[in-house]
């Protein structure tokens, strides 16, 4: 985490993950709540990683997510998050070295790979 409150904290992911960014209890990478971090929502995305790949989708968040500057979901005001549906546009592909901003927050994206000595190929990204 490059901004918000939990700077400094890193978070490793090893083979196929499902990571699931909020202010709720049951998130993978929870966000604290507090003053200033009310635009976080309770389940604000979710970042899929399936190596050699790695993607990131809005859940209908009520204040959008941002991958790099660019919007990539948010759910209008007047429709409750239970009934969000993001759409296409809300999953976004991450690279090495992006930026998710989820409200004050920023996440940078570190991928890695490594070969092992028998050929096989595994990767692991980092969200940090």
């Amino acid at each position: 985490v490059v901004e918000g409150a939990p700077r400094g904290e890193e978070f490793t992911f090893d083979g196929l993950t499902h990571c699931t960014i909020g202010r709720a209890h049951d998130c993978d990478i929870r966000l604290p709540v507090g003053i200033g971090q009310l635009e976080v929502s309770r389940h604000h995305c979710l970042v899929e990683i399936e190596p050699p790949s790695a993607r990131v989708r809005d859940l209908g968040s009520l204040n959008g997510t941002y991958v790099n500057g660019v919007k990539i979901g948010q759910r209008p005001r007047w429709q409750p998050a239970e009934d969000a549906d993001p759409g296409p546009a809300a999953d976004h592909e991450l690279h090495d070295g992006d930026e998710i901003r989820i409200g004050f927050n920023v996440l940078r994206v570190e991928m890695t790979s490594v070969a092992e000595p028998a050929e096989d190929f595994t990767a692991s990204a980092y969200v940090v």
